[in-house]
């Protein structure tokens, strides 16, 4: 199988590396024009126990080949639009890695019909310096369950090369759901992450701290509206507050400081335009579906100042 991961970074380069140096899946990986001739390896590195694997010289293309059998799409939020013209070079199917608000998905769909399909990974990953650290929770990644047909033919033999490359993954039904509606419980922390610069400082200002919250409980609201939450996100109003936020810091901090630097660096001023864009259609949703949306709007207003002062 020939999968082309579309989206280069942190998370593409885990999937591929893994799938590539583990499995017999030809591996492509699609990235902007400039950086095709690249020579440079892709290292990746997993925390726990320093695992390192890489590939010496991967295959960059802005081309998706005639023979690619399925796309790993791990673009940003806010750069999925921009993917068309590329994705129509092939019909194979995309599995879409990117959290995308019903919005996205309603277009994604709307642009490719049913060769799209949502998935919810849970490897979680950094560059740091020229290596991808990543860390590998015991949550399978989710992929919607497809139709009948050789589409879904090779959407299972992807789940297969996945579990064989030691990324736990099953397919479900309504993961196009499960992934906003889990998403718009907690992304307003990291959203305010980024206003405050991190999780520290965040824990430190009780105006920010007061919108994570009202957010959070916003957010947790709307969930249901959009499908079923997964796990502990409807938590998530509950640590929006100043002492568990301190205390999130502190012990990150102490028993684990890269995680710190991860929540830090990923939620933090690189997203910025992402968090701008979710944080709107999180707030359009939220009147959409009669919903409380004051606290998201002003947390909308709050990310487009700094867009804008940025």
């Amino acid at each position: 199988m020939h999968v082309a991961v579309y989206g280069a970074g942190a998370l593409g380069s885990v999937y591929g590396v893994r799938l590539a140096t583990r499995t017999n899946t030809t591996v492509s990986f699609v990235v902007r024009k400039r950086r095709v001739a690249e020579r440079t390896s892709i290292v990746i590195e997993r925390v726990r126990g320093n695992l390192r694997e890489e590939i010496a010289s991967p295959h960059r293309t802005d081309v998706i080949a005639g023979d690619v059998d399925l796309i790993l799409l791990t673009v940003a939020t806010d750069k999925l639009e921009e993917t068309r013209s590329v994705l129509e070079q092939s019909d194979a199917p995309i599995v879409v890695l990117t959290p995308m608000m019903p919005q996205d998905y309603a277009r994604m769909r709307e642009a490719f019909g049913d060769r799209v399909l949502a998935g919810m990974p849970t490897v979680v990953a950094y560059a740091r310096e020229n290596v991808i650290r990543y860390w590998q929770p015991p949550e399978p990644t989710r992929i919607d369950e497809p139709r009948a047909g050789d589409r879904a033919a090779v959407v299972r033999a992807l789940v297969r090369s996945l579990e064989e490359a030691g990324i736990p993954t099953h397919l479900e039904m309504a993961v196009h759901e499960i992934n906003p509606a889990t998403t718009v419980c907690f992304i307003p922390i990291g959203m305010l992450v980024a206003i405050a610069g991190s999780l520290e400082r965040l824990a430190r200002d009780p105006v920010l701290v007061d919108l994570a919250a009202r957010a959070c409980r916003e957010g947790a609201e709307l969930a249901p509206r959009l499908g079923h939450p997964m796990g502990l996100a409807t938590f998530a109003p509950l640590l929006a507050h100043t002492l568990p936020l301190r205390a999130t810091a502190a012990v990150l901090g102490r028993l684990s400081p890269e995680a710190l630097t991860y929540v830090d660096v990923h939620f933090g001023r690189k997203l910025l335009t992402q968090h701008a864009a979710m944080a709107r259609t999180m707030s359009d949703l939220a009147r959409l579906k009669s919903t409380p949306h004051v606290a998201l709007d002003e947390l909308r207003d709050r990310l487009a100042a700094v867009n804008v002062d940025d």
